[in-house]
């Protein structure tokens, strides 16, 4: 098979090599006249743009990627729907991994990117990632902003939200509806996410003159399934629980269904809150009272501030903190 030239596209054309160039980067003043043109000329010889050599051969590219710990979660999903659009805006190409919280995998996929040469990455890195995967990045002088899960690490652009205030508006809507006997469900043990969350919950709790009891606060994965096998056991040891605070709004769908199980019925015997604003979360019946954090905007935000590092912007790091808001629906009925 014949492999057409970029010559042969503009001979066809009439136009330059140069201006066929700009065309297919869409870049450069060229009369829409002569862009159709062009855009013909290619369509008619079959001419195939090889991105890989002009990456080779710019020492860069239009790619983007996007590293997650768990593409399951609907969270997340909003929030690469939000970067994937402003990357497209960009004329950016977006690739995404899922680490699945592997370390591993998560350098694989950071070297696979070096070596097609990327041009920035957006992260939500896997929970125990070292220092040393963090220096890498500085070394290589690869623009990355980090996502929803804080760093330590003052050195690089963040974009989340306010999980501490979050889960204090969550608390205080239910202890204004009258509950005493709050539980908090969700999120794993060394989370530093869940901490500040479970921070604003038991501020909450205390600046009300109540003791958080230990016993309420549980672990669990971030899978329905798995809101539904911890609240169960909570739920059944503790029957005197009127409330309860999801970490996700994911795991609150599970306890939904735990409560359902046990003749309990949401909103009345038990009030619910979660916490993304999933679009589910507005389908369940009833309707699952949540704080919303915009994860579209996150996304949106990240990709905003990623491609202005792409293009030179060298302020000092950024930290854009989003503020969350309590969306009231039915899961905590009317008292």
């Amino acid at each position: 098979m014949m492999t057409v030239t970029l010559v042969q596209v503009a001979e066809r054309a009439g136009v330059s090599t140069a201006t066929v160039s700009m065309v297919l980067r869409n870049r450069g003043r060229i009369s829409q006249a002569t862009r159709e043109r062009v855009l013909r000329a290619l369509d008619e010889t079959g001419y195939v743009y090889n991105q890989t050599a002009a990456n080779l051969r710019n020492r860069s590219s239009n790619q983007v990627g996007l590293l997650l710990h768990d593409i399951t979660n609907p969270f997340y999903g909003e929030m690469t729907a939000g970067l994937s659009h402003e990357m497209e805006r960009h004329d950016m190409l977006l690739f995404l991994a899922n680490s699945e919280e592997s370390e591993e995998r998560q350098q694989k996929f950071v070297e696979s990117l070096l070596r097609n040469n990327a041009c920035g990455m957006v992260l939500c890195a896997a929970r125990q990632t070292p220092q040393a995967f963090f220096d890498g990045l500085k070394r290589r002088h690869i623009p990355a902003v980090m996502v929803v899960r804080p760093l330590i690490d003052p050195d690089f652009d963040f974009v989340g939200t306010d999980n501490f205030f979050g889960t204090q508006m969550a608390t205080s809507h239910l202890l204004k509806l009258g509950h005493r006997n709050i539980a908090f469900i969700g999120g794993s043990q060394n989370s530093g996410t869940r901490s500040q969350r479970i921070g604003g919950f038991t501020s909450c709790l205390l600046e009300h003159g109540l003791s958080p009891n230990p016993q309420w606060i549980v672990t669990s994965q971030a899978s329905q399934s798995d809101g539904v096998r911890v609240s169960e056991t909570l739920l059944t040891s503790f029957p005197q629980i009127t409330a309860v605070v999801c970490y996700q709004d994911i795991v609150a769908l599970g306890v939904m269904q735990t409560l359902r199980k046990l003749g309990r019925e949401v909103g009345r015997d038990c009030a619910l809150v979660g916490f993304d604003d999933i679009n589910e979360a507005a389908l369940v019946q009833p309707a699952l009272t949540t704080v919303s954090v915009a994860a579209k905007e996150i996304g949106r935000k990240a990709g905003e501030l990623l491609y202005s590092r792409i293009q030179g912007n060298d302020e000092p790091p950024k930290r854009i903190i989003l503020p969350p808001a309590l969306i009231i629906r039915e899961s905590c009925g009317f008292r």
